[in-house]
């Protein structure tokens, strides 16, 4: 035996008696003496995924496997952090209690929040409705109040993992994910591997639109629809009534689409990604409508266009955000 297999060994001898592997019977293939399948035991190890928006919170608890078994939202005033933070304790222990489940098997949370980090730490600048979040070190205050490790990560980061682990990642292995909600941004997936970038904000594509040009976000979704029904709607409800044809959306689509043009074009030509996914927040009617409404400017030379990524809607059922951020506990404890 080299050395190579007896320390690989070694590995899987001790998950196999911490409880993080399951053996099953060999299967035959050919000659010689089979080894023993092995396989996650997904009840072993649980971790939270949050998603902090600008109008709700959304959590889900994963097991080893990466599957979602509960997720939960609340729909909360947007207060300080601290108080937040007791709420979103509470929804944890009421997830992991409702699947028979306690502490013990918890290896963290994962936090995605909206919004660009700002110098060294984990100080985020977000939105206007997120004001008491804005330059505060949440990983600290957080850990201590939900009485675990945390993990945080801006929310297109965190969404564009979960696209990478459990979406259109299995279809290409590098691809630049646009998340669409109150905000706009995303993030950047090379050779299956998040690109955070050097400050923690690759991806914040928002920046790709230059002035004049409006920036296509849900927040200007909303503020369209209220316009065409005259009456105050929230983020939730718009997303609801969000039909391509309807009034007030049709319209959100066409100015989307012209700032739109400017960032898939810089994409294609800075990153030369495979794919472009179109998600966060994003309904897939609307992801649908705005990619047939997009154009890249990629002029011809010589009969020759350059080969462009291919234009997606989230191939990502759930929350990637919460998905996404549920995975950071798993992958700094075991991957």
């Amino acid at each position: 035996m080299d050395i190579a297999t007896f320390s690989a060994g070694r590995i899987v001898d001790g998950l196999l008696e911490r409880g993080l592997l399951a053996e099953s019977d060999p299967i035959v293939k050919g000659r010689g003496h089979p080894s023993p399948a092995l396989s996650l035991r997904p009840d072993a190890v649980h971790s939270v995924g949050v998603s902090v928006m600008t109008d709700a919170i959304h959590m889900v608890l994963v097991d080893f496997s990466g599957g979602v078994v509960a997720e939960r939202e609340l729909r909360l005033e947007m207060s300080k952090p601290t108080a937040v933070a007791e709420h979103i304790r509470a929804a944890i222990d009421t997830m992991l209690a409702a699947q028979g489940l306690d502490r013990t098997t918890l290896a963290g949370a994962g936090l995605g929040v909206t919004g660009y980090f700002v110098g060294p730490g984990d100080r985020v600048n977000p939105p206007a409705p997120l004001d008491d979040w804005a330059l505060v070190e949440l990983t600290p205050l957080m850990s201590e109040i939900l009485g675990c490790g945390v993990w945080l990560d801006n929310d297109g980061n965190v969404a564009a993992l979960g696209e990478a682990l459990f979406g259109a990642g299995r279809l290409y292995a590098s691809f630049a994910y646009l998340f669409f909600a109150a905000g706009f941004g995303g993030g950047v997936v090379i050779d299956g591997a998040l690109v955070r970038g050097h400050h923690g904000n690759s991806g914040e594509f928002g920046a790709c639109v230059p002035p004049g040009f409006p920036i296509p976000n849900l927040e200007r979704l909303r503020a369209s629809i209220a316009a065409s029904q005259d009456r105050p709607i929230g983020l939730a409800e718009a997303l609801d009534l969000a039909d391509p044809a309807a009034p007030g959306v049709s319209e959100w689509l066409t100015e989307a689409a012209g700032s739109l043009n400017l960032v898939i074009s810089s994409i294609a030509g800075v990153l030369d990604p495979e794919a472009i996914v179109l998600g966060g927040r994003l309904p897939s009617a609307l992801s649908e409508a705005l990619i047939a409404r997009l154009a890249f400017h990629n002029p011809e030379r010589r009969g020759y266009r350059r080969p462009m990524p291919r234009l997606m809607a989230s191939h990502l059922a759930g929350d990637a955000t919460a998905i996404g951020a549920a995975t950071l506990p798993l992958k700094a404890a075991f991957f």
